[in-house]
C-alpha cells in the first residue's frame, strides 16, 4: 500500500515508522500548510496539532503508526484522572483505544496497553485521597469499555469468517480460541495484580473492582464469552468438515479469519478506529 502526504512524496507501507520519523513526516507536513497561505496569518501550533492529525490518520490507515510508549501511556491515563470526574470514563476509553489502534495488535499488546493504564490511573489517584475510590472506578470503567470494544472486533470478525471453516486448519482455530480466551481473565487478573501492590484504599478499590468482575462479570468478559462460544463451535465445524474430506493442510492459513496474525486479529484496530471516528461526528 502507497500513499502520499503533503509535499507528494510516496510513503510504502512496510512497518511502523520511529518516533524520529513520524516528528519528521509532521514537521514537513506543517511546513507545507504554511507554505499553501504564503507563510502569512495563521498560527504555528494550529499548523502542527493539522499536520500531526493528517500523518497519524495516513499512518493508522497503514498500520504504520509508531505504538505508544508504556510511559506515555501511564502519563496519559493520570493526567486524565485530573480531570472532570464526570469525564474519566471516556478520557480513559479514549487513551486505550489510541493505544491499542496503533501497529499490529496482538494478545501481548493488549496485556502491554492494559497494564499500562491501570498504572497511570494508580499514580492519577495518589493525590485524590477519600476520592480516589470514584476515580479510579470511572478511569477503570472506561479500560473495561474500550477492552470490551476489542473484543467485539474479534466477534464481529468471526461472525464473517462462519461458512468460511475449510480455508483455516484446526491448530490455528484453536490458537485463536486460546487467545480470545486470554482476554476473559485479562481485567480481572490485571485489577488484581494492582491490588497487590498497592496499599490502602486504592487496593481496597482495586480488589472490589477485581473481585466485582471475577463475580459478576465485566463487558469484556461478556463479550468475549460470547466470540470465544461461537469461535469454539466453528472449530468443531472446521474438525468435522476436515474429517469428512480429509484435509489435512488447508488453503488460506494466513488469511485466517480475514487476517490473523500472532494468535489474535489484525483488523481490530481499523474496526476500533472506525467506532472511534463515528462518535466525533
Amino acid at each position: 500500500m502507497t500513499a502520499t502526504y503533503s509535499n507528494g512524496e510516496s510513503l510504502v507501507s512496510n512497518g511502523p515508522v520511529t518516533l524520529e520519523e513520524r516528528y519528521k513526516m509532521i514537521a514537513e507536513a506543517a511546513y507545507f500548510i504554511a507554505e499553501k497561505r504564503g507563510f502569512s496569518g495563521g498560527d504555528m501550533a494550529e499548523d502542527w496539532r493539522q499536520a500531526e492529525a493528517q500523518i497519524d490518520e495516513m499512518l493508522r490507515e497503514q498500520g504504520r503508526l509508531p505504538a505508544l510508549a508504556t510511559e506515555e501511556i501511564e502519563r496519559r491515563v493520570a493526567a486524565a484522572l485530573g480531570a472532570d470526574p464526570a469525564s474519566i470514563a471516556k478520557e480513559v476509553r479514549s487513551i486505550t483505544l489510541d493505544a491499542l489502534t496503533r501497529g499490529r495488535l496482538d494478545v501481548d499488546a493488549v496485556k502491554r496497553v492494559t497494564k499500562a493504564v491501570v498504572a497511570g490511573a494508580r499514580a492519577g489517584v495518589a493525590p485524590f485521597g477519600e476520592r480516589s475510590g470514584e476515580a479510579l472506578k470511572a478511569a477503570m470503567r472506561g479500560l473495561d469499555e474500550a477492552l470490551s470494544g476489542a473484543a467485539e472486533a474479534a466477534h464481529l470478525a468471526i461472525e464473517e469468517a462462519t461458512g468460511r471453516t475449510k480455508e483455516f486448519s484446526q491448530q490455528g482455530l484453536k490458537q485463536a480460541v486460546d487467545d480470545l480466551a486470554t482476554l476473559q481473565s485479562l481485567f480481572a487478573e490485571t485489577l488484581q495484580d494492582a491490588a497487590r501492590t498497592t496499599q490502602g484504599a486504592v487496593q481496597a478499590t482495586f480488589q472490589q473492582l477485581a473481585e466485582h468482575a471475577r463475580s459478576s462479570g465485566s463487558a469484556v468478559g461478556q463479550r468475549v464469552k460470547v466470540a470465544v462460544d461461537q469461535l469454539a463451535r466453528t472449530v468443531k465445524e472446521a474438525a468435522r468438515d476436515q474429517a469428512r474430506k480429509g484435509v489435512k493442510a488447508l488453503r488460506h492459513e494466513a488469511a485466517l479469519f480475514a487476517g490473523l496474525a500472532a494468535g489474535f486479529l489484525q483488523g481490530i484496530a481499523a474496526r476500533l478506529q472506525s467506532k472511534v471516528d463515528e462518535k466525533k461526528r
